[in-house]
C-alpha cells in the first residue's frame, strides 16, 4: 500500500492527465472523481486544492472549472510518486543497466537500500522477490551475486516474450484516437532523435525501448504481462551492456525496426505492425544468444586446431 503522500502525488498526476483529456472546460465533483479514480474523497479532495492553489482549477457552485491546461511543472517527478518496492527496483534496474554490474558481481543490501532511500527490509523483501528468476543468488557470508544466464533460460524469455507482445499489438487501435496518433507521433520523434545522434545518447536507448514495449503490452490490459516485461528488458539490456561487441550498431537496428513497427500502427496498418514486431523480436532473441555465446578469439581457435 503506497504512503498517504505518495497516493496524492499519483492522483495529482492522474487527475492532471484527465483534465488534459477532457474536452470541455469542467470536471465533475470531489466524490464523483473519488470514485472514477479509486481513491478516497479526502485523498481527492486534497489533489484538487493542491491544482486550486497552482491556478490550475477553480470551485464552481455545482463543478470543478478548469482555467487553464497542465503544464510539465504541474507534475510530481516519478521518483516521487513510486512507492518503496518500485524505487529499489528502479535503483537495481539502473545499476545493472547503466553501471558497471558484470556477471559474479556482489552488492549488498546496505549498499542498494542507500541509493534507493528505501529500509534493508524492503530491499531484502525486493531480492528475494527477484531471485526467483534465477538472475540473482543470496551469498552464504552476505550480499547478492548477479548470475550469468543459461542458454535456455534466454530463449524461454525470449518465447514469452512473443506469446504476449504479438497478441497485444493486434490490439491496437485499426483507427487509432487523437491520443493514440499522439503517442506514437512522440516516440517516432524521440526515436529519431536518438538515432540521429548516436552514439552520444545511446545510454538512453533502455529506457525508451522499456517505453516503447509497454506501450504494446498494455493494449493486453494485463499486470502480470507488464511485470514479465521487467525481466525482459533485465536480461536483454544487461546482456547487450555486458556484449561491447557492435553495440552501437544493435542499437540502431533495435531503433529502425522500432520506427516501422510505430508507422504501420500510425496508418492503422496492424498486420504490418505484427509483421514488423515479429521480425524485432525475432532479431532481439538472435542478438541476445550471440551475447550469451560470444564468439572464440582468432588466437584461441588457431591454438585450439594446432
Amino acid at each position: 500500500m503506497p504512503k498517504p503522500n505518495t497516493l496524492l502525488k499519483r492522483t495529482t498526476n492522474a487527475l492532471l492527465d484527465r483534465i488534459t483529456a477532457t474536452d470541455g472546460t469542467i470536471l465533475p465533483t470531489d466524490s464523483a472523481l473519488a470514485r472514477e479514480f479509486d481513491v478516497s474523497r479526502t485523498t481527492m479532495r486534497a489533489a484538487i486544492d493542491r491544482l486550486v492553489g497552482t491556478g490550475l482549477l477553480a470551485r464552481g457552485s455545482r463543478a470543478i472549472d478548469i482555467l487553464r491546461q497542465p503544464r510539465p511543472d504541474d507534475y510530481f517527478d516519478e521518483a516521487e510518486t513510486d512507492g518503496p518496492q518500485e524505487l529499489i527496483e528502479r535503483t537495481f534496474m539502473q545499476r545493472v543497466m547503466e553501471g558497471d554490474w558484470l556477471p559474479g558481481h556482489v552488492f549488498s543490501e546496505a549498499e542498494l537500500a542507500r541509493e534507493s532511500h528505501a529500509s534493508t527490509v524492503s530491499v531484502r523483501e525486493f531480492l528475494i522477490g527477484f531471485s526467483r528468476f534465477g538472475l540473482i543468488e543470496k551469498q552464504p557470508r552476505g550480499g547478492w551475486r548477479l548470475l550469468d544466464f543459461r542458454e535456455e533460460f534466454a530463449t524461454e524469455v525470449a518465447d514469452m516474450r512473443e506469446w504476449i507482445e504479438l497478441p497485444a499489438i493486434e490490439r491496437m487501435p485499426r483507427h487509432p484516437d487523437a491520443e493514440t496518433l499522439a503517442q506514437i507521433e512522440e516516440f517516432m520523434t524521440r526515436h529519431s532523435e536518438i538515432l540521429d545522434t548516436l552514439p552520444a545518447r545511446k545510454a538512453e536507448l533502455p529506457g525508451l525501448d522499456r517505453e516503447f514495449h509497454l506501450f504494446i503490452i498494455d493494449q493486453l490490459g494485463n499486470r502480470f504481462a507488464r511485470d514479465f516485461f521487467d525481466i525482459v528488458s533485465f536480461l536483454f539490456h544487461y546482456h547487450y551492456k555486458w556484449d561491447k561487441a557492435a553495440e552501437i550498431e544493435r542499437a540502431r537496428i533495435a531503433l529502425t525496426e522500432h520506427q516501422q513497427i510505430l508507422a504501420a500502427l500510425a496508418d492503422g496498418h496492424v498486420g504490418q505492425a505484427r509483421a514488423a514486431l515479429e521480425k524485432h523480436l525475432g532479431t532481439s532473441r538472435r542478438t541476445l544468444l550471440a551475447a550469451l555465446r560470444p564468439e572464440t578469439p582468432r588466437s584461441q581457435r588457431e591454438l585450439a586446431n594446432a
